[in-house]
């Protein structure tokens, strides 16, 4: 098998405006198993605090993440528990950072960030803040991430109905961000991938965009290249910074 992959970001007014997403996407392969990192992180303080926030979480983490990869363990189970492990552990150090450097320049500054890594056919999925991760399967669209916002939280609760999300004016404010706290509340999934399966790391200014259907017809039949191209012309009504990141896996004749 092989790892196909598209990323992409814009400002919301390109050339007029800084923006404040990075995204990050790395492969390589240990023996015949192909591997990767990959990140969306969607900062948060205006201008160039959000930048520097969104840009020390992607860098802190590949930093601690791509050395690993001649070092995990043989069975899938010590693997999953390795990079899972270490996933954590980068994705902390990240927020100590970010909430050192917001302390020390009594800065408002944050970032959500989604990220996926990938060893073989094992996806650790991780985010913090509304920074989503997808996985494309079979023509059918799932959101693998809770978004950690208000909005999502009084869903769960009961406290607001799922169609009432879309157009709530606090749709946008999350609970959760790397820097936001001194501890990161931090999510993480398994998933185990299948050929053809995509994964679609995006920001807020892709999802609240385009509806989860809309987004899924953009993937049907495209290659990540085609498709990230195809998703970020769809959304070029935005009035957000847009990332996005896809991920195919390949099943090699």
């Amino acid at each position: 098998m092989s790892l196909i992959v598209a990323a992409q970001t814009e400002a919301k007014m390109p050339g007029q405006s800084e923006n404040q997403d990075s995204i990050h996407a790395s492969t390589a392969s240990v023996g015949e198993t192909p591997c990767g990192l990959f990140m969306v992180a969607d900062g948060v303080g205006g201008h160039k605090d959000g930048r520097i926030a969104s840009q020390t979480a992607v860098n802190t983490i590949s930093a601690a993440i791509e050395p690993l990869w001649q070092n995990i363990p043989a069975t899938p189970a010590q693997a999953a528990q390795f990079l899972q492990s270490h996933l954590y552990k980068a994705i902390v150090t990240a927020n100590e950072k970010i909430y050192a450097q917001a302390k020390e320049q009594n800065a408002r500054m944050a970032s959500t960030l989604t990220c996926a890594l990938v060893y073989g056919t094992l996806a650790i999925i991780a985010n913090i803040g509304d920074s989503r991760t997808y996985l494309y399967r079979g023509q059918k669209l799932e959101q693998i991430t809770v978004d950690h916002s208000v909005v999502d939280w009084l869903v769960r609760q009961g406290h607001l109905a799922p169609e009432e999300a879309a157009g709530h004016p606090y749709r946008n404010v999350i609970m959760h961000a790397l820097g936001s706290h001194e501890t990161p509340e931090v999510d993480i999934f398994l998933r185990w991938l299948q050929p053809d399966d995509m994964l679609v790391l995006c920001c807020d200014g892709v999802w609240d965009t385009l509806t989860a259907e809309q987004m899924a017809a953009h993937l049907q039949d495209n290659t990540p290249e085609t498709a990230v191209s195809a998703l970020l012309a769809a959304a070029q009504d935005h009035s957000d910074d847009i990332s996005l990141v896809i991920v195919k896996v390949m099943h090699d004749a």
